[in-house]
């Protein structure tokens, strides 16, 4: 049942069936016309024998119509009614009385036929053709022919006609498989694609070259959409592999605690030092499964967020004096160039977003360093944040926003943070429909900027 739902068989179904339509319209339309060429022509002999039949029943000077018995024929049309080669003619003649006045050797017995309002009339009767003309006074002249053999010959020419439309048919059938099969060639070729890609092998791609038609635009969108697909779930096994690995260190920091605490007799110092150290590491562990629930909820479209207008000069001055303690003790110079810029937004999420590249910049930044902070509006509402720390390297660069990204790949996680905050900071600024984004050089410092849509100021 399957395959007769197949496109293949579809198709081919399809175009015979059309073929059929076509040959069978074609084949009636021409028997039809054949037919039809066939009994005019007998009509147009039986016309022309009438005349001459009329002709040949003109009385002599002196003589009654009643009296011509014979008709007086020609050679040639003796010959005509003679009819060689084929059916023979017949006639009879009628008097105004009705009474038989003559008639041919091989007329059958016939009743004189009703009078109708044409002259001449063509009727069928039986397997005869006939034609009769009444004269103004009444005379009623007959001819008439045999069509068995004309009958027999068009039943000869649908049977020819019906052989040949099957030849074509099943020619065409042929060339409709042959062509269904160049068609779906390509619709297997994805579908062998997609059943081995659902079956694990994501780098399997459809050949292309085998689908240069419409069916090639398709493919092509295929082609990119299972590179996303490949590409989602490689980041996705790389996000489990890294977020398992993170999850990993702060767990086995308090098993190891727990159990060197549990393993022998403490003084009551040991074990504050050890529920400290617990403590610690499950405050890592706490910070690092929020922030992979916050990103769970912006992949999802389910952060919660509350827009208000707000100054984006105002949040970041908050955020500099919140960290005003951390840049004092490493003795830098927070510069602050707060242009105001109201806009309309979640203010929690966004100081979350300019606390988080603050604390990042300042932790960067060598003593004795600078960090500027700048808000602006032009053609987008910017914050920036500069440095002046040791740069980030080239090839680290397109890498900064992915989870567990971090600029410089040699610092751990005790010193390193949850390596989530720069791609929650992307999260964050795209759901306001924002952009973020870095430019930096080694040795010179780093500058990290958000934008966000002029359409909410």
């Amino acid at each position: 049942m399957k395959r007769l739902h197949s496109i293949r068989v579809r198709l081919v179904g399809s175009i015979a069936l059309l073929l059929l339509v076509v040959l069978g319209g074609f084949g009636f339309v021409a028997w039809r016309r054949e037919s039809t060429a066939r009994i005019a022509a007998v009509d147009r002999e039986l016309e022309e024998r009438l005349n001459l039949l009329i002709s040949g029943y003109r009385p002599i000077p002196g003589q009654r119509m009643d009296e011509v018995s014979e008709p007086r024929f020609s050679a040639r049309a003796r010959e005509l009614f003679a009819n060689e080669g084929g059916e023979p003619f017949y006639y009879c003649v009628w008097l105004g009385d009705g009474r038989v006045q003559s008639r041919s050797d091989r007329a059958p017995e016939v009743a004189i036929p009703a009078r109708t309002a044409e002259a001449r009339t063509i009727r069928m009767r039986g397997d005869a053709r006939e034609l009769f003309h009444f004269t103004p006074t009444g005379r009623c002249f007959l001819v008439g022919r045999g069509i068995r053999t004309d009958r027999a010959a068009m039943m000869t020419d649908a049977a020819s006609l019906a052989t040949v439309g099957t030849g074509i048919l099943l020619v065409g059938l042929a060339l409709a498989w042959w062509i269904s099969l160049r068609v779906t060639r390509p619709l297997a070729e994805v579908s062998r694609a997609a059943r081995e890609i659902a079956g694990g092998d994501l780098s399997r791609r459809i050949n292309l070259s085998e689908t240069e038609d419409e069916l090639g635009d398709v493919s092509k969108v295929l082609n990119e959409t299972f590179a996303r697909l490949e590409n989602a779930f490689e980041r996705q096994k790389q996000f489990t592999a890294d977020a398992s690995h993170e999850l990993r260190t702060p767990v086995s920091l308090i098993l190891a605690h727990a159990q060197g605490a549990l393993l022998h007799e403490q003084t009551p110092s040991d074990y504050r030092e050890a529920l400290a150290d617990c403590e610690q590491a499950a405050q890592r562990m706490k910070a690092l499964i929020a922030g992979l629930l916050d990103l769970a909820r912006f992949d999802a479209g389910s952060a919660e967020s509350r827009r208000e207008r707000c100054d984006l000069a105002a949040l970041a001055r908050e955020c500099a004096q919140a960290m005003g303690a951390l840049a004092e003790a490493k003795k830098l110079r927070l510069d602050l160039d707060l242009n105001p810029v109201a806009c309309v937004a979640d203010p929690a999420r966004l100081i979350q977003v300019f606390t988080n590249l603050l604390a990042n910049a300042i932790h960067h930044t060598p003593d004795g360093g600078t960090v500027t902070v700048r808000t602006s509006l032009d053609s987008a509402a910017r914050f920036t944040v500069s440095d002046t720390g040791p740069g980030i390297a080239p090839e680290r660069l397109p890498h900064l926003f992915e989870r567990f990204g971090r600029s410089d790949p040699s610092r751990n996680r005790s010193t390193g943070g949850t390596g989530l905050g720069l791609a929650i900071c992307k999260a964050i600024v795209e759901a306001h429909g924002g952009s973020i984004s870095v430019k930096s050089e080694l040795s010179t410092g780093s500058t990290f900027e958000v934008q966000l849509p002029t359409n909410l100021v």
